[in-house]
């Protein structure tokens, strides 16, 4: 007897296993099928939006083409038509002065125009440099749009651009100045208070001092400022999405470099950063940081391009937590069956078998326990995190979801 019940538990032990061992291969198939469905679905979307952002750049170009085109014939029709009054003004100007002249000989008119040219060559050189100076102060001229750009180039890298739609979206291309580098000292020779000026043709016998080298300043950086976006955060999610799949490797981060979650909602005005780690070449060349700070607010958005000191990194796992908080299957045990979702008044009625290895759930180490019911079925799959923690598996939903002790 005692042997055929150690033949049954044993027979209902490998049924057990078996069973696990299809559930996990199932859920395998299921998660690699979703995984390439979701790339598969990301690339169209991202095909689609390049398609279009093509269009409008392209139709954007001509626009700009026949734009410029007008404003140089209007401004060498205005040349031409001052030229031709200021000249009209001029030869006004002699006839006046040739009345009290007009016995003179026809050799000596012909040398008081010929005088009269340079001077007029003169007067519309100098109106057109108080024109183009604007009286005499220099004005900067206002930033010209760029066609949207399909892609960023950082270190000779091209980069996924932001994808934007819509012919009323303006984009301006602007360089972004390091900061300045801290105040060196004062000059040597200057005269400190409190010192002696020595005098002169005193020679000086203390030697002269290495100039201290100077660093050289950080190039500046490439800023692009979208106008008359009708939903930049939205676009930074889809973004920040997009950037995140596996070829694209970048990541959300915090100054630091630090990987981070993506945030749930996004407000009418915040930031964003994503970064990643460029491997260096064979040669030992490269390699570094790519960086975009995205930031919304009202209809704009900008994107700063930055190749940052340091390297994307992971959070430090955590140190699992001491025996007063940490819980494991006695724990488990004690609780009611409602409290996992399952019927009955207790889980003596349950059977609980941990599985090999951890995995991470909210930067917490966690062991999986499945949970098997009277007849032997799977009941459920839960997880035991090293920050006291419980959290069940939605199957259908293939998430977990935190679960209450008490």
């Amino acid at each position: 007897m005692k042997q055929d019940k150690a033949d049954k538990i044993i027979q209902k032990a490998e049924r057990r296993a078996a069973k696990a061992a299809k559930q996990v291969e199932v859920a395998g198939k299921k998660a690699e099928a979703a995984k390439q469905k979701q790339a598969v679905k990301a690339e169209k979307k991202a095909a689609q939006v390049a398609k279009n952002a093509e269009k409008k750049a392209a139709k954007h170009t001509k626009k700009a083409e026949q734009a410029t085109k007008k404003a140089q014939l209007a401004a060498q029709k205005a040349e031409e038509k001052k030229a031709k009054a200021l000249a009209k003004t001029a030869a006004k100007a002699v006839e006046g002065g040739e009345d009290g002249a007009a016995t003179k000989k026809k050799k000596g008119k012909k040398k008081l125009i010929l005088l009269a040219v340079p001077v007029l060559a003169a007067a519309i050189g100098v109106g057109a440099f108080f024109f183009l100076k604007g009286g005499g102060e220099e004005e900067e001229a206002p930033p010209e749009p760029i066609p949207i750009p399909m892609d960023y180039v950082l270190d000779e890298i091209h980069i996924t651009a932001l994808p934007v739609n819509g012919g009323e979206v303006l984009v301006y291309q602007e360089e972004v100045l390091p900061e300045p580098l801290p105040e060196q000292a004062k000059d040597s020779g200057e005269e400190k208070e409190g010192e002696a000026v020595p005098a002169e043709g005193a020679e000086d016998t203390a030697g002269e001092e290495e100039a201290p080298a100077v660093e050289e300043a950080p190039p500046p950086k490439t800023l692009y400022r979208y106008e008359g976006l009708k939903n930049p955060a939205g676009l930074v999610t889809a973004y920040a999405a997009l950037m995140a799949t596996e070829d694209a490797g970048f990541s959300v981060v915090d100054e630091t470099l630090l990987r981070i979650d993506l945030p749930e909602e996004f407000g009418p005005s915040g930031t964003l950063q994503i970064a990643r780690n460029i491997p260096k070449a064979e040669d030992g060349t490269g390699g570094g940081v790519h960086s975009l700070l995205l930031s919304w607010e009202g209809n704009n958005c900008t994107v700063l391009l930055d190749t940052p000191e340091g390297r994307v990194h992971d959070p430090k796992p955590e140190t699992p937590a001491t025996g007063g908080t940490r819980r494991g299957l006695s724990d488990l045990e004690a609780l009611h069956p409602s409290k996992l979702g399952l019927p009955g008044e207790s889980m003596e009625d349950y059977e609980m078998i941990p599985q090999e290895g951890s995995v991470r759930i909210a930067n917490s180490i966690c062991v999986r326990v499945n949970i098997y019911g009277p007849d032997g079925q799977h009941a459920g799959s839960y997880f035991l995190s090293s920050d006291g923690k419980l959290y069940k598996l939605d199957d259908e939903a293939n998430a977990v979801v935190e679960l209450d002790w008490e």
